[in-house]
């Protein structure tokens, strides 16, 4: 990762688009080593949903120095790719649900029965409903070690984007793409260092057959599509 100055730093959080740039690709290869560590399989979703909370990061962060906004970025963008993580992995249950769930098995000594009971029993430090112990027993069982990795807080929500960093917020969300999407839609649009091309330049270029041009800016764009902030 390249040491971040408070140059740059001063600068994105101005919205200034260049350094917002720099500092996402400063600390992509972290969010990729992380996502692999959380899960190897779902390592690609689990990045993109980290360099979506390292945007925000860039919006909430009102400390001083690089060093501070490294060490909440890191700790921000893992709790976010681990509730992700926990999500594709338990569908239906929160992380901290999931967490509770391997404290009591823990305690009942991998008895599941036993460890819905302690849920509900009030005999730990926490208390479940019937219902949501029953609902959180049935999303991981049979039951699985949670990774040591599902052990932070997940970040609180951002409160919205800042107009003033249009140009920043389309640098992100280019980054959020898997590269062979991201690509296809700046050859398409004519951005950064690419002019605009036709999908037959495209598939060319890149060495895919025309129809794969289509369907990857089809999902590139559905993925924007999707982001809310």
């Amino acid at each position: 990762m390249n040491k971040l100055d408070e140059t740059q730093l001063s600068a994105a959080l101005d919205g200034d688009a260049e350094s917002i740039t720099g500092i996402l690709r400063a600390l992509d290869r972290l969010i990729e080593s992380r996502a692999r560590r959380i899960n190897r399989q779902h390592a690609e979703d689990l990045a993109q949903e980290g360099r979506a909370a390292l945007w925000l990061c860039l919006q909430r962060f009102d400390g001083l120095t690089p060093e501070h906004f490294v060490n909440y970025a890191v700790k921000t963008v893992t709790g976010t790719m681990k509730e992700a993580h926990c999500a594709i992995r338990y569908p239906g249950i929160s992380l901290d649900e999931a967490k509770l769930w391997h404290s009591a098995c823990k305690h009942a000594d991998g008895n599941a029965v036993e460890a819905e009971r302690l849920l509900t029993s009030g005999e730990l430090a926490w208390r479940m409903s019937p219902a949501t112990a029953k609902a959180v027993r049935s999303a991981v069982s049979p039951t699985e070690s949670l990774s040591e990795e599902l052990t932070q807080e997940a970040p609180a929500e951002s409160s919205g984007g800042d107009t003033e960093r249009s140009s920043g917020r389309v640098a992100w969300m280019l980054l959020t793409l898997p590269d062979q999407q991201r690509t296809v839609l700046e050859m398409t649009y004519g951005i950064g260092k690419y002019g605009r091309m036709t999908d037959s330049e495209i598939a060319a270029s890149l060495g895919i057959p025309k129809g794969h041009v289509a369907s990857a800016r089809s999902k590139a764009l559905k993925r924007l599509r999707g982001r809310s902030f």
